[in-house]
């Protein structure tokens, strides 16, 4: 039947769906967990760098900022070509301009904590270092929040589809089996009919009345 048919690519249509919901949407929304949960590490790690009186945490953390940085420019690597509308890559590159911003303080703020200069760094931190930070976690937040919104709006659309399969099938099957009570009555009849006037004519015969004509209705 072609609506069974259809129900089936209906059902092919909402597995691949839920394929693409999987695939690109939800590697993106891990990728931008990660970066921003690095960026807050960063943050933190920095802020704690600036205000501590130990001079040596600079170099301490070196190779565990660098691996930050190292690994916060490969998931962008990873992201981008992942990117789907203008409005999320716009997006991107304001975050990259946000990123530049960010890194340009914290060196600045770090450049006078290595030359033990509390004030420039107190100074630095504050006024340059802080306010870069929030911003580029802020924006990082945001496009995280708009690819979970993605997946909630597939999954929702996949749900509104597959209750539709499913309301189809169950109508299908009740059109089958009020086809089939369609078709059993009628066979039941095509036998009953004939049946019952070959018993009447024969009863007829029986009595010795032989004036019944046969017709296509007795045969």
């Amino acid at each position: 039947m072609p609506s069974t048919a259809y129900a089936m690519i209906a059902a092919r249509a909402n597995a691949r769906a839920t394929q693409g919901m999987m695939a690109q949407p939800l590697a993106k929304e891990r990728m931008m967990s990660d970066w921003y949960v690095l960026t807050y590490s960063a943050v933190a790690r920095t802020a704690l760098i600036a205000r501590s009186t130990d001079d040596t945490l600079s170099t301490t953390f070196a190779a565990t900022i660098a691996d930050s940085v190292k690994r916060s420019t490969e998931l962008i690597r990873q992201i981008e070509p992942l990117l789907a509308g203008d409005q999320e890559k716009a997006t991107l590159q304001a975050i990259l301009a946000q990123r530049a911003a960010y890194q340009a303080a914290k060196e600045k703020a770090m450049a006078a904590k290595k030359a033990g200069d509390s004030a420039a760094t107190g100074l630095a931190f504050d006024a340059s270092f802080l306010p870069a930070a929030s911003a580029y976690q802020n924006s990082i937040q945001a496009m995280l929040a708009m690819q979970r919104k993605s997946i909630d709006d597939s999954a929702s659309a996949i749900e509104q589809a597959n209750s539709r399969t499913v309301a189809l099938l169950l109508l299908l099957g009740t059109l089958a089996v009020l086809t089939g009570a369609v078709f059993a009555v009628l066979i039941a009849r095509s036998i009953t009919v004939p049946f019952k006037a070959a018993v009447a004519l024969a009863g007829t015969v029986a009595s010795g009345d032989l004036r019944t004509r046969f017709g296509p209705a007795a045969r």
